[in-house]
């Protein structure tokens, strides 16, 4: 889990009121921590496509809660190195909080946060010879796919891994690029 957990505490008291009338939400904030924050990435965009992939894949437990960061390569390559001891900067990462299929008394499911970061998937759509918004679509449902509990490390999880991730950015990436990501 990144530091910085007091922030988080803020975040779930102020859903926690918002939670009383709305027992079936679903909430997602995307928040950019770059220094040289670019247009380029519509917020907005990220969150619908994320919230469409959400409700699509996690458990039916809601109200749910979860976060997108952008970040910039040198606040993604400490994480990275903090937490999966890899040096330099890496395309997404995924801090899951609660278990997607663990019982829990607390009244709201908190799936995690993904941490992306847009320099690059920028230079690795470049690099496939796909588009910025493909990426990021791609690294997002990638990242949620992780706070589900899907990985990689075996053959047949990473075949059924991409497998989710080729059938999602399908149905939605469209979303993205009608919305200028």
């Amino acid at each position: 889990m990144p530091e910085g957990n007091s922030k988080k505490i803020v975040v779930i008291s102020n859903l926690l009121e918002k939670t009383l009338d709305a027992d079936d939400a679903t909430y997602i904030d995307v928040i950019d921590k770059r220094s040289g924050k670019n247009s380029e990435i519509s917020l907005r965009s990220l969150e619908e496509f994320a919230k469409k992939i959400v409700e699509e894949t996690a458990p039916k437990k809601r109200p749910l809660e979860m976060n997108v960061i952008l970040l910039d390569p040198e606040e993604i390559s400490a994480l990275n190195e903090r937490y999966l001891s890899k040096s330099g900067p890496t395309d997404v990462l995924a801090f899951p909080i609660d278990d997607p299929d663990g019982e829990t008394d607390d009244s709201i499911y908190l799936m995690g946060d993904v941490c992306i970061c847009p320099e690059v998937a920028a230079r690795q759509a470049k690099e496939k010879g796909l588009n910025f918004e493909d990426e990021i679509a791609l690294l997002l449902t990638h990242g949620i796919l992780h706070l589900l509990g899907y990985d990689h490390y075996e053959e047949s999880a990473e075949v059924e891994m991409k497998k989710m991730e080729r059938i999602l950015t399908q149905r939605y990436v469209k979303h993205l690029r009608d919305n200028d990501v």
